[in-house]
């Protein structure tokens, strides 16, 4: 029998060795290779996207906040730093205060006023007064401010010299411290209630020279700055003026004016008086007079020297500022119809001085009409005319001849002077 041959043991399949990463591969590999930093990236990235994200949050709401503040809380305007009245009137809610705010453009939106003043508990502490605001203050500056108890109860106001009652009841009603001029003009016209009040008001009455006037208290309300309550009824300001106008004949009528000169060995020698015989109320009225003839100080006495000169010898004083008085005009040329027109105050057609003052006149006319310039009194000074309307100045005169010579001088002058102010 023949013996098979054994199978021969097939030889394995080569089989692919596959290496597993050791610390050492893993670390070059990391260190080395395209993706090593794949783990720090799954803890970064969630990190970046939420500070991308804060960071587009927080510019919306600074632009936001920005628009809001630039439209509603932050200043009208911030290069306007100056400073304007604003006042607040007893009783005002929170609501007209702001209305008021934005009318004045010191904020932007009257509702957002309302509702930090009412956020904040603020409401019972707005104080009516006057404030000093400014359109470069935020609205939160201005609410601290209208509850900081730093306003004023008070306003100034200032009479000029010259300025008749109608002259200051306008005036008082631009400044807001009256309510009508009417009621003021008809208090000026009311002799019972202020007698008590004025001296020379008094005066005027007990010499019978109140007649004919157009405000009884004309010439006696004292040109002066004054500080009076923001409440000061229309009445207790004409008693201030009146009170003030008591002090200055304190100084003028019944002080010590005695004036001096001094001689060629030094010593002094007083100047004696000048006696006119007129009485406080006819001095007002002189006064009223020069006030409104003089545009110059250091002319009063000159022009004080000439009035008393025409009234001594008898001569109608012919002031121009009295013939249009009633009138109201003011001009240096008159025509023919206004110096002849027939009234109490027109000193072209009545005899001395007219029925009361002409305006509320200085301290300083006050004591012309009490001191006339002496060399001119006695150099027998009879008239005076304006030079160039432009200069204030006056041309003082002796003669009738020397007198119109100054006005064919200057009457064209004068004629331009009234044309172009009437076109304005």
């Amino acid at each position: 029998m023949t013996k098979g041959k054994k199978n021969a043991p097939r030889k394995p399949a080569e089989q692919v060795r596959t290496e597993r990463y050791n610390v050492k591969t893993l670390h070059e590999d990391r260190e080395y290779g395209l993706y090593w930093y794949a783990w720090l990236w799954k803890i970064l990235r969630p990190i970046l996207i939420f500070l991308c994200s804060l960071l587009i949050v927080i510019g919306l709401v600074k632009t936001g906040y920005d628009k809001v503040y630039e439209n509603l809380l932050g200043p009208v305007n911030p290069e306007d730093t100056h400073y304007v009245t604003f006042e607040v009137e007893s009783g005002q809610s929170a609501s007209k205060i702001g209305e008021n705010l934005t009318k004045q453009q010191l904020i932007h939106n009257k509702s957002v006023f309302k509702y930090m003043v009412q956020f904040q508990g603020l409401t019972d502490k707005l104080s009516y007064g006057t404030y000093e605001l400014s359109p470069s203050m935020t609205t939160a500056e201005i609410v601290a401010e209208l509850t900081s108890g730093s306003q004023t109860n008070e306003r100034t106001i200032t009479i000029l010299p010259g300025w008749t009652c109608e002259d200051i009841a306008e005036y008082l009603y631009r400044e807001g411290a009256i309510k009508s001029t009417d009621e003021f003009l008809r208090l000026c016209t009311n002799t019972d209630r202020f007698i008590a009040e004025s001296y020379a008001l008094k005066n005027a009455q007990d010499t019978g020279r109140l007649g004919g006037r157009k405000y009884v208290l004309e010439g006696y309300l004292a040109p002066d700055t004054y500080r009076v309550f923001r409440n000061a009824s229309a009445e207790s300001i004409i008693v201030r003026l009146l009170q003030q106008n008591n002090a200055v004949i304190d100084r003028v009528y019944y002080g010590d004016n005695t004036q001096y000169t001094m001689n060629e060995d030094g010593t002094y020698t007083a100047v004696e008086a000048y006696n006119s015989g007129l009485s406080m109320d006819q001095i007002i009225t002189l006064a009223s007079i020069i006030e409104r003839e003089a545009g110059r100080t250091e002319d009063f006495a000159k022009v004080s020297a000439v009035l008393h000169n025409r009234l001594r010898l008898g001569w109608k004083l012919e002031s121009d500022p009295t013939a249009t008085y009633l009138s109201g005009v003011s001009k240096f040329v008159l025509t023919a119809e206004e110096m002849a027109d027939q009234n109490l105050y027109n000193t072209y057609v009545v005899q001395g001085l007219p029925a009361g003052p002409i305006c509320n006149p200085s301290e300083a006319a006050l004591r012309a009409a009490m001191a006339p310039d002496m060399d001119y009194i006695n150099q027998g000074y009879m008239y005076y005319c304006a030079t160039d309307p432009a200069s204030d100045q006056l041309a003082f005169a002796r003669t009738e001849e020397e007198y119109n010579a100054y006005v064919s001088q200057y009457r064209q002058m004068w004629e331009e002077y009234d044309a172009k102010a009437a076109q304005n």
